[in-house]
């Protein structure tokens, strides 16, 4: 008996047959994150099975957000289940984050340097007077395809110097705990428009039609001093965050 008798015997419709076939060899890594799958006739005599069937696996894998089809450009491998999901309220590293989908983290375009807090920065912050931040800047990459574009503005004298010997690789917030001895405890999160997604598309070396999502954080510590601000730009195809909302009762 070969696979394709295999899946013939399964009591799941054709479709979501081939659909499982397709998702773990995406999990396998067979199709990689941001590969371009077969064609259509193809897959269909890799499955044996006809084109509409294939067809219709792959939309329930793009519903799934296993997949992204863009027309005229063909299907796209996005990840193995739907996204990567996040409950909001959990400040989590993106490096974490990209590990628990198996995917190998990386950094590209990274660079860091001083400058001085303007008017709004300063009051965010609570500083007493614009004095110096460190500007830490990069792209995070999920098996070398850009996801995260990050932006941080760290107040220098509750940081210290040592953040400047960063390498601007891994957890950010693991490098302050191990390192700098400050420990960060919540974040308050604003969700927001992205204010120019051109330059941030380039800036992630994305294609202009990819949707992102802006994060604008000011992050804590132990004593509820503000540390940083972040600006954190996530691929909206790749990071799918929740929120449990509750009823209010007076």
């Amino acid at each position: 008996m070969n696979a394709n008798d295999e899946i013939r015997l399964n009591f799941k419709p054709l479709y979501l047959q081939v659909k499982d076939r397709m998702l773990n060899m995406i999990e396998s890594k067979v199709y990689k994150f941001g590969e371009k799958l077969p064609a259509e006739p193809e897959l269909a005599k890799l499955f044996g099975v006809s084109r509409s069937t294939i067809r219709e696996a792959l939309r329930a894998l793009a519903q799934e957000g296993a997949v992204m089809i863009r027309h005229g450009l063909g299907t796209f491998v996005a990840g193995g289940h739907a996204y990567v999901k996040s409950d909001i309220e959990d400040l989590t590293s993106i490096t974490k984050a990209i590990q628990q989908r198996n995917w190998t983290p990386g950094t590209t375009n990274a660079r860091m340097y001083e400058e001085t807090a303007d008017e709004e920065l300063t009051e965010r912050l609570q500083m007493d007077k614009a004095g110096s931040v460190i500007h830490i800047e990069r792209v995070r990459t999920a098996d070398s395809m850009p996801v995260f574009y990050s932006v941080h503005k760290v107040v220098k004298e509750r940081a210290g110097d040592r953040v400047l010997s960063w390498n601007m690789d891994g957890s950010f917030l693991e490098f302050l705990e191990m390192e700098c001895g400050i420990h960060i405890l919540y974040a308050v999160t604003a969700i927001l428009p992205v204010p120019n997604p051109e330059e941030i598309t380039r800036k992630m070396g994305i294609a202009e039609g990819v949707p992102v999502l802006l994060l604008d954080q000011i992050h804590y510590d132990m004593n509820n001093r503000p540390v940083f601000r972040s600006y954190d730009y996530y691929r909206a195809d790749v990071f799918k965050f929740h929120i449990v909302r509750r009823v209010r009762r007076y």
